[in-house]
């Protein structure tokens, strides 16, 4: 049995643009967010999707909407809330700036990835990346042989399902996931291949916005 997979985060968001901490809450896609998920789309037509599954925040539903209009064609997109960021919990709407100046010991922990450190009413790495191991799971052992799945998500989550489809246990090991980049596997019985790793590659002929 194959089935093959593209992790895509959501196209750049207010709360990126703005360098602020954005977690759970419904910080919505920028005009540049919209246009790199249009391009992403486009980019994803030899792929050809047979299910697009995505984190029900609202930047990650919008990249989706995009990336099915890049498709051409009008495709069901399944929203599941166990894909979606890390809780930032009371980081949420602090610029990364004031966070390190304001709490110097936390900034500490979020820089060296403490596993078992979380913001004030927020979650921790461990509890994230178990989270979404979980969901990743559910999703690639439920799939029809021969399925081609893009799931849309955030950047810390993705670079923890790439760290559970390699096996590192690690949370020191760090992945870049740049906002519409492609992280595309194959699950085979046999194991997981990796066919790309934060590839943007479609997004290069976008105009300045």
């Amino acid at each position: 049995m194959s089935v093959e997979i593209v992790l895509v985060r959501h196209g750049e968001s207010e709360g990126n643009r703005a360098k602020m901490f954005t977690g759970h809450s419904g910080s919505p896609l920028t005009a540049r967010g919209h246009a790199q998920a249009l391009a992403a789309g486009q980019g994803l037509r030899d792929f050809a999707p047979t299910r697009i599954v995505s984190s029900d925040l609202l930047r990650a539903w919008q990249t989706a909407e995009g990336l099915c209009a890049g498709l051409g064609r009008a495709h069901p997109v399944e929203a599941n809330p166990a894909f979606r960021e890390r809780d930032m919990g009371d980081w949420v709407g602090i610029t990364f700036s004031a966070l390190e100046a304001r709490d110097p010991d936390g900034w500490a922990a979020l820089v060296r990835r403490d596993p078992d450190h979380h913001p004030p009413a927020g979650e921790t790495h461990r509890a994230c990346a178990a989270r979404v191991a979980s969901a990743l799971d559910a999703l690639l052992d439920g799939a029809k042989e021969e399925e081609r799945i893009v799931l849309v998500s955030h950047g810390v989550a993705i670079s923890h399902m790439i760290r559970h489809l390699l096996q590192i246990a690690a949370f020191d090991v760090l992945f870049t996931v740049d906002n519409l980049s492609f992280h595309r596997f194959e699950r085979r019985r046999t194991g997981t291949r990796v066919i790309a790793l934060n590839d943007t590659r479609h997004l290069h002929t976008l105009r300045a916005i």
